[in-house]
């Protein structure tokens, strides 16, 4: 991602257990220039955010749309100004209770571009 005015460069942490998944949108960020560390779903989400310094935060809710959606909105009260998206099939909405509804099979490419936007939106009201 080119750099916005005082943007930092966006960095994605991605909650999934689904390691192919992540596979092609991890290739096409690299392609980017963007970094995205990948995490188990069970992983607790503070702690890793710190350690690999990210500022997005995607849930991969394949698995358990509705766990993963009450967990991706607890974390959003407690982070208002990190940007979250939850991938789920089928699912392409507006912003809703702070969280990105996204279609997890959309092509990677236009899969960013909506993360990317979103990481935008977020930093412009900070």
């Amino acid at each position: 991602m080119a750099e916005a005015g005082n943007l930092s460069p966006m960095r994605i942490l991605l909650a999934s257990d689904d390691v192919p998944f992540v596979a092609r949108p991890s290739e096409a960020a690299a392609h980017r220039g963007v970094a995205v560390d990948r995490v188990s779903a069970e992983t607790d989400v503070d702690v890793a955010l710190a350690r690999h310094g990210s500022n997005v935060y995607v849930v991969d809710a394949h698995a358990a749309v509705r766990r993963s959606a009450r967990a991706a909105t607890a974390f959003a009260a407690r982070h208002p100004g990190i940007p979250v998206i939850v991938l789920a099939e089928g699912a392409d909405a507006p912003a809703a209770a702070g969280l990105v509804l996204l279609d997890r099979l959309r092509s990677s490419e236009r899969l960013l571009g909506a993360i990317e936007t979103a990481y935008v939106a977020a930093c412009s009201i900070i």
